[in-house]
């Protein structure tokens, strides 16, 4: 779901993160708190290519994880007078 021009996307407040790391898995995956739906999710080695790429920061997974969704125009928008 891409968010219209017209709309304004959801603030990281309204985000949650969700992560899971065991041995050789890896799991971050980025939460709309309102719906609790879920807004990117990435698995194991796409992951570890996102951290390299740069994208994904260890240090900020979340704040990361919310610019990268804002880059690729996922962010779902706010309703009128949800903020």
């Amino acid at each position: 779901m891409q968010a219209n021009s017209n709309s304004t996307v959801i603030p990281i407040e309204q985000t949650e993160l969700e992560t899971w790391f065991e041995r050789d898995r890896a799991h971050v995956e980025l939460r709309n708190t309102q719906t609790d739906a879920a807004i990117l999710e990435f698995w194991d080695e796409d992951v570890s290519q996102l951290v390299e790429d740069g994208f994904l920061n260890p240090r900020d997974w979340h704040g990361s994880l919310y610019e990268y969704a804002a880059y690729l125009g996922v962010l779902p928008g706010t309703e009128a007078g949800a903020l």
